[in-house]
């Protein structure tokens, strides 16, 4: 005999289970249309849950510095680590987009590379046509910026 006080059915489990749950298989069912996407777009999520992906967070949900700097750092370890050449080729873009974005939004800097391997990075950004046209604006805007600086 099993004791059901020990095991909630389905329908005892809490709301938060439930949702969590349907959230997960939701998560699931979108990185399949995208398997270069779905680790991006998962860290991204862990640091901005209202984004649907990371071009969302960056272009549309106005993140803070401290979310910028969190995202900055996952698409770095993403881009070492991540399973396929074009995860990591895009963790890398997402990555230099990330502190383009800190730069033009907050006027920081969120990294400790070198201007000229940042602007480097940007204008590839502002070049690169299959990202979305406002954050190629923004890498361009970046890359101006920090030439205005230097």
């Amino acid at each position: 005999m099993t004791d059901s006080a020990s095991h909630p059915s389905d329908d005892e489990a809490s709301p938060h289970a439930r949702r969590s749950l349907g959230d997960t298989l939701r998560w699931s069912f979108e990185f399949d249309q995208s398997s270069t996407l779905a680790g991006a777009t998962f860290l991204t999520r862990e640091i901005i849950p209202s984004a649907r992906d990371p071009f969302d967070a960056l272009i549309e949900s106005g993140p803070t510095l401290h979310q910028l700097e969190e995202l900055k750092n996952a698409y770095k370890l993403l881009r070492t680590s991540g399973s396929s050449a074009p995860e990591r080729s895009l963790a890398a873009r997402l990555y230099a987009a990330t502190i383009a974005t800190a730069l033009v939004r907050h006027g920081a800097v969120i990294s400790s590379q070198a201007s000229a391997t940042l602007a480097r990075a940007f204008e590839e950004l502002a070049a690169d046509a299959s990202m979305p046209e406002r954050l190629r604006d923004i890498g361009a805007l970046a890359a101006d910026a920090l030439r205005r600086a230097g």
